[in-house]
């Protein structure tokens, strides 16, 4: 099964060891998660009336090929399970599709959804979009007038306010996007203080926004996550977010070197972050994908 996904995600801009030892502890953890009992605890076996066993992954053999899968919950809505397909050592069709949502059938999964290369085709919607930038990324010449300055307790008031202020824009301009762009949480944002992770942006002395970033995986990729960021609605429009960004990147290579790895994920329907990140020059090098099997079957496709 390694030396598939190795494969199947060669086109990742990291060497195939640095891509090899992601995968293989990646694999590792979710193999445990079929006979972890803390794993599946956290789910709603008790509402869904079903054995707390039901929620462990399972490695599933189907046509002499093996899928990785594991339930999940869209946004946490118990009205909606779906099946992730972690890892595999063969191609997905509309007939293997069919299967894994059999053996699962129990939990009544609506779709399926896998991890898969920006660039490979796919039927189906995009769930969300992954982007990482390197130090090689980094521009000759940052903003002189921005600056990133770590929050301290006492800035707790005025960054809650940023978040609620920009997150109300967001929705008016993205409609469409209210209940999947979630703003940090008073607790959560509270938290981050408290462990470092959120940063001021200061543009010409004054406060524009924040940064939430966080050291944790996304999918397999090790590096630092943002978490949330946003900028005030008076400072919008000035490109303030991307150099963010840049200047985030910077610090972090000066502290980790040339290893460090700034990744984010991104709904494909905001095309203002969207937009962001490809200015800070983020590159976009994975999507999840949800689909059907009657998606792979119409479109007469494998991924």
């Amino acid at each position: 099964m390694l030396d598939y996904m190795v494969s199947f995600y060669r086109d990742m801009p990291v060497s195939s060891d640095r891509l090899s030892d992601w995968l293989t502890g990646w694999l590792a953890q979710h193999q445990n998660w079929c006979h972890d009992p803390g794993f599946s605890a956290s789910f709603p076996w008790r509402e869904t009336g079903l054995p707390q066993r039901a929620f462990l992954q399972r490695e599933l053999k189907i046509n002499g090929h093996h899928y990785l899968t594991g339930p999940r919950y869209l946004g946490g809505d118990l009205a909606q399970p779906f099946i992730e397909i972690i890892a595999r050592n063969g191609a997905v069709d509309h007939r293997v599709a069919s299967a894994i949502m059999q053996a699962w059938r129990p939990l009544r999964p609506r779709q399926l959804r896998a991890l898969l290369p920006v660039a490979h085709p796919a039927s189906g919607s995009t769930d969300q979009l992954i982007f990482l930038s390197q130090p090689g990324s980094l521009s000759a010449g940052r903003a002189p007038d921005l600056s990133l300055q770590p929050a301290m307790r006492q800035d707790y008031a005025a960054c809650m306010t940023a978040v609620e202020h920009a997150y109300r824009a967001s929705w008016r301009a993205l409609p469409q996007l209210r209940h999947q762009l979630l703003a940090t949480s008073r607790r959560e944002l509270r938290d981050d203080i408290a462990r470092g992770d959120v940063f001021l942006i200061v543009w010409q002395g004054v406060l524009a926004g924040l940064m939430i970033c966080v050291r944790r995986q996304v999918a397999f990729i090790d590096g630092f996550q943002i978490m949330d960021e946003v900028i005030l609605p008076a400072y919008q429009g000035r490109g303030l977010a991307a150099q963010a960004q840049q200047h985030l990147l910077y610090q972090l290579y000066q502290q980790y070197g040339d290893q460090t790895l700034l990744t984010g994920t991104i709904l494909p329907g905001n095309i203002p972050s969207v937009r962001t990140a490809q200015n800070a020059q983020r590159r976009c090098v994975l999507k999840y994908q949800f689909f059907t099997p009657a998606d792979l079957r119409a479109a007469r496709c494998a991924i």
